[in-house]
Order: C-alpha cells, then sequence, then structure tokens
C-alpha cells in the first residue's frame, strides 16, 4: 500500500483492490451464517454490517477503475515520444 501522496503502480491498486473485496466477501459470508443461525438479530447492527459492506466493496472496485484507467494512460504514452 503507498501513501496518499505517492502515486499508486497497478500493481498496488490492483493488490489493495483484491483485498478489499475480499473483505467484503468475508464480511457477507459470516454475516449469511451469523443470520441463518440467529432466531433474532437487530436490524440496527445488521443495516450498519450491510453499509460496512458496501463501502468496502466500493473502495475495491474504485481502485480497480484507478488500475485500468492507469493502464490505459500507459499504453496510451508508449507511443508518444
Amino acid at each position: 500500500m503507498t501513501s496518499d501522496e505517492q502515486v499508486s503502480s497497478v500493481h498496488d491498486l490492483l493488490n489493495d483492490a483484491t483485498q478489499w473485496l475480499q473483505y467484503a466477501r468475508g464480511v457477507t459470508a459470516m454475516l449469511a451464517d451469523l443470520i441463518h443461525e440467529a432466531e433474532d438479530f437487530d436490524c440496527k447492527h445488521l443495516s450498519l454490517s450491510l453499509e460496512a459492506i458496501a463501502a468496502m466493496t466500493s473502495h475495491g472496485t474504485r481502485q480497480l477503475g484507478e488500475a485500468r484507467a492507469q493502464l490505459s494512460w500507459e499504453a496510451a504514452m508508449e507511443g508518444v515520444p
């Protein structure tokens, strides 16, 4: 992971995106298991958990978009003297 002042490489962006999307997948699976096993659950906690999953997914997909844009930019710059 790089600091905010440094430009992240495509490799760094893809690694970070993969990590955030894996976090989201893990939390989703854990939450699904808890809901299946629970006789009663707190809707407020459920909604906070779903918001966290949405935030992790959004962050990961944003990094994927940045990596794709950076790859496209690098490809376009290859032919420029």
